[in-house]
C-alpha cells in the first residue's frame, strides 16, 4: 500500500474539544473532590467483569491537575485484556481534561503521519480520548466508590 497517495488525516478539533469537554465532566462527578483529596477508588462489577479504577492526582497546579487513571481486572479469567494506564490532564479555567499519555508512552500528539515508528493511527489521540470517555462513562453508570466520602 502507497502512504503517500493517501489523503492527509486532518483532526475534527470541535469533536476532538467535544470529548475532552465531556470528560471533564465526567471526571469531576466522579472525583468531586478533586482539589482536596488524592485518591479515588471505583469498584465495576457486571456480569463478564470485576474491575477496580484508581485515580490518583500526580500533580495540582492552580489551574490545573495531572491524573493517573488505571484499571486492574480482578477476574483472573481476563487477563489477556490489559487496559493501559491513562495519564490526564485537568484544566479547570477551560473546564477540559485531555490524555497526555497512555502507558509507558511519550506525551501524544494530535496527528500522527503513516508510517511511523510507533505504529501509532494518524488519530491515536482521538481515539485514546473516547476510550478514556468510554471507562468514564462506565463508572458513572456501573461504578461504586469504595472509599469513604465526605460530605460537607
Amino acid at each position: 500500500m502507497d502512504f503517500h497517495k493517501r489523503k492527509r488525516y486532518v483532526p475534527d478539533l470541535i469533536k476532538d474539544m467535544a470529548a475532552c469537554d465531556a470528560n471533564y465532566i465526567r471526571i469531576r462527578r466522579l472525583f468531586a473532590d478533586l482539589d482536596e483529596q488524592d485518591t479515588r477508588h471505583f469498584g465495576l462489577a457486571s456480569e463478564h467483569c470485576r474491575a477496580s479504577v484508581t485515580m490518583h492526582v500526580l500533580e495540582r497546579a492552580r489551574y490545573t491537575a495531572t491524573l493517573s487513571i488505571e484499571l486492574d481486572q480482578l477476574d483472573i479469567g481476563l487477563n489477556w485484556l490489559i487496559w493501559p494506564q491513562f495519564e490526564v490532564r485537568v484544566y479547570h479555567d477551560l473546564a477540559t481534561a485531555e490524555v497526555l499519555r497512555v502507558g509507558q508512552s511519550r506525551k501524544l500528539r494530535q496527528v500522527y503521519s503513516l508510517p511511523n515508528p510507533e505504529h501509532y493511527q494518524p488519530d491515536e489521540k482521538s481515539q485514546v480520548n473516547q476510550l478514556l470517555g468510554e471507562l468514564l462513562t462506565l463508572c458513572l453508570s456501573h461504578g461504586m466508590a469504595t472509599d469513604p466520602i465526605s460530605i460537607v
